[in-house]
């Protein structure tokens, strides 16, 4: 049967419930977002995942997670909010493979008030479609990725491109 209440406290966590026509959801204030349809989706997907402290569903956006998920987790504990930017990626093909070098700038906003920007890039893989013939199926995900601290302010510290 169903339950009217449950469907109150769902839409107490929720800030869309009832007509809305974005159908977004929205978890305590910020949106939710989880699409692995191209790179940049996909880096933009994991920051909504560490802005939203879920980091289970962060750490599932790489191919091969960091070997501790404890250790990573803890060093996302004085975040607070994360900006991204991102620059524009082509794909380099392999034997039935795909790789998307992508541009990435950050700043973290930290719980003592502080912020701090850093440059670097991720590279996105992905098994080409079709080539896959057994499950599992694997999304786009995160090879790899190496951010360094930069004395640059947000807007100026995107890499113009990666080096490969």
């Amino acid at each position: 049967m169903f339950n009217q209440n449950k469907l109150a406290g769902a839409c107490a966590i929720l800030a869309v419930c009832g007509a809305s026509s974005a159908n977004a959801l929205v978890f305590d204030g910020i949106p939710y977002m989880d699409d692995r349809s191209t790179p940049q989706a996909v880096i933009e997907s994991y920051y909504n995942a560490i802005n939203r402290k879920e980091y289970v569903q962060a750490y599932s956006y790489f191919s091969t997670p960091p070997k501790n998920f404890e250790e990573w987790k803890e060093g996302f504990r004085t975040t607070e909010s994360v900006q991204l930017r991102y620059g524009s990626t082509q794909p380099d093909a392999g034997m039935s493979q795909l790789y998307w070098p992508l541009p990435v700038a950050i700043e973290t906003h930290l719980s003592d008030g502080t912020s701090q920007v850093y440059a670097g890039c991720y590279v996105l893989h992905m098994v080409v479609p079709g080539t896959i013939t057994d499950p599992p199926y694997s999304p786009i995900a995160i090879n790899k990725g190496e951010l360094k601290p930069t004395d640059k302010p947000l807007s100026q510290a995107l890499p113009d491109k990666c080096d490969e």
